[in-house]
């Protein structure tokens, strides 16, 4: 290795400084940031001013904190940092142990340093050769995998010996190719049917009859409630305002008292990739609402509602709204999507599945689902990527919850859904989870309900994925550079875009929210805390 070798013995040669032979000596570096990194001198065996690796390539030094036989899933030794590795151009790598310092010469695969990529260690004044995978990098971890067994390393000795095991996936390979792993039998969950393009779930369901298209396209019929099992509801007059920011919004969707978190998701991932395809599925005239739908069969159907919204005894509207009490384009298809359901019995509505809210709007129920901890960090970019690059109507969730996810208010929910969106641009986490709900805050943040995922495997260990493909008239209408997603502009009211009912909150077992102070409805004003 080309390095200049600076030993501890001569170092000590300062000690002849009169001045300081009574007090320890210490090597102090000052950083660019002004920073200092002291250290005594007794502590060092020697220093090395070393050449950095190639971009692309492993760099820096790293401590061993555990060692994993069987692929990770065997004995798990920890080691406390009693190991290092040093990366260096060359490219190099120097393993340290207690009584040796064993040098390296790498070759690096196309994916060079990055996690699914491999490496090849040949040691030096050898033909040994050892072949490594990078299994993860992510903060201060490295996760190598070289045979049989899982090294997992640190950025510093102290993390080492602190750092508790976290498992990852023993599958093999780790993708680096989108198409490659939308191949592999890693997903599962897929629904499409030979039979219909709606999906398997509505393949013994019949076609519209005559006597459905009619009940369906007179405004005057209205969902059945009981059968929704939502309670002693009543249906009352309210004003639409269809596209309240202009244009169809994720913002517009905010669960209320009806448990249809994946439809709520799935419609906030309309608004996300497909906002002009909305505007033409739906056709107002007066109060009356025509929602072009597709029938269990595929076929397309009309179905029509009026403004009269699902309420309690005092008023206030029990469907999904928008920001400050607006109902829109999102409540009416709620609302159709309850009467659809009211004719064919398919589903539901409280606990509907993303791959079966998403059909009777879209044609089209053909999916993919991934579960938790089987996908390897680096490949939930794959994923996330492939399913909203092809304009898939994106949704996950989480097995645990209460992990904050950027904003110390945004929060993973357990047994709910969560609409699947890109990262804003430069962000440092890996992506968008929108929690339908869609807060503002108690502190009038305009977060909208944004989860940012870390890169972290306790979080991203947690997550699955339903991914279902757009209908064939939809596609059209996807929105070109799709990107992160920006909250419009409105005004936070913490008790009225905090939208999820107390039942709701309950039923999540959700405790960090404060109740509504006083039942509301539209004429409710409540001024913004200062």
């Amino acid at each position: 290795m080309k390095t200049n070798r600076i030993l501890s013995t001569a170092l000590l040669l300062l000690a002849l400084c009169s001045a300081a032979t009574a007090q320890q000596l210490r090597v102090d570096i000052t950083l660019k940031d002004r920073g200092v990194v002291s250290c005594p001198l007794d502590d060092i065996e020697y220093m090395e001013i070393v050449q950095g690796a190639n971009p692309g390539e492993l760099d820096g030094v790293w401590y061993l904190g555990w060692k994993v036989g069987n692929n990770g899933s065997g004995t798990k030794t920890d080691m406390n940092g009693s190991e290092t590795l040093v990366f260096t151009a060359g490219p190099k790598m120097k393993w340290i142990k207690s009584s040796t310092e064993t040098v390296y010469d790498l070759t690096y695969t196309e994916d060079g340093g990055k996690e699914g990529g491999t490496f090849t260690a040949i040691k030096e004044g050898t033909t040994n050769k050892l072949t490594y995978q990078i299994v993860a990098i992510e903060g201060d971890l490295l996760l190598l995998k070289q045979g049989t067994n899982r090294f997992y390393f640190y950025k510093s000795k102290d993390a080492a010996a602190l750092a508790e095991f976290v498992a990852y996936p023993t599958r093999t390979p780790i993708y680096t190719d989108a198409n490659k792993l939308w191949a592999a039998s890693v997903k599962g969950g897929a629904t499409a049917s030979d039979v219909t393009p709606m999906g398997r779930h509505f393949e013994n369901y019949a076609a519209a009859t005559a006597a459905d298209k009619s009940w369906l396209a007179n405004p005057n019929n209205q969902p059945d409630l009981s059968w929704h099992e939502l309670g002693s509801k009543t249906w009352t007059e309210k004003t639409i305002t269809l596209y309240p920011f202009g244009s169809p919004e994720p913002a517009d969707v905010n669960q209320h008292s009806i448990g249809d978190c994946c439809m709520c998701a799935v419609f906030a991932s309309f608004a996300y990739i497909y906002p002009e395809w909305i505007k033409t599925i739906i056709e107002q005239d007066g109060n009356n609402f025509t929602v072009h739908m597709f029938d269990p069969m595929g076929n397309p159907i009309d179905v029509v509602v009026d403004n009269k919204l699902m309420c309690n005894s005092d008023g206030g509207v029990g469907q999904v709204f928008g920001k400050n009490n607006k109902y829109n384009w999102a409540t009416i298809m709620e609302k159709a999507l309850m009467k659809w359901e009211t004719r064919f019995k398919c589903n539901k509505i409280g606990g509907i599945g993303t791959e079966h809210a998403a059909p009777p709007f879209t044609g089209n129920g053909a999916s993919y689902s991934f579960s938790p901890d089987r996908l390897y960090n680096s490949e939930f970019d794959l994923v996330v990527d492939y399913a909203l690059s092809h304009g898939m109507i994106s949704v996950g969730g989480f097995n645990v919850g209460d992990l904050v996810c950027g904003d110390p208010e945004m929060k993973t929910v357990t047994g709910h859904a969560f609409t699947v969106m890109y990262p804003d641009e430069g962000a440092d986490y890996k992506f968008v989870m929108r929690n339908p709900w869609g807060h503002a805050g108690k502190n009038n943040s305009k977060q909208d309900g944004k989860l940012e995922i870390p890169n972290k495997r306790e979080y991203l260990k947690t997550i699955d994925f339903r991914l279902v493909y757009p209908g064939e008239q939809m596609a059209q209408y996807k929105k070109e550079n799709l990107s992160g997603y920006t909250v419009p502009n409105f005004k936070p009211m913490y008790y009225l875009d905090v939208n999820p009912s107390d039942e709701m909150l309950r039923m999540y077992n959700v405790k960090d929210f404060e109740p509504l102070p006083f039942p509301f409805n539209d004429e409710t004003v409540i001024e913004e805390e200062e």
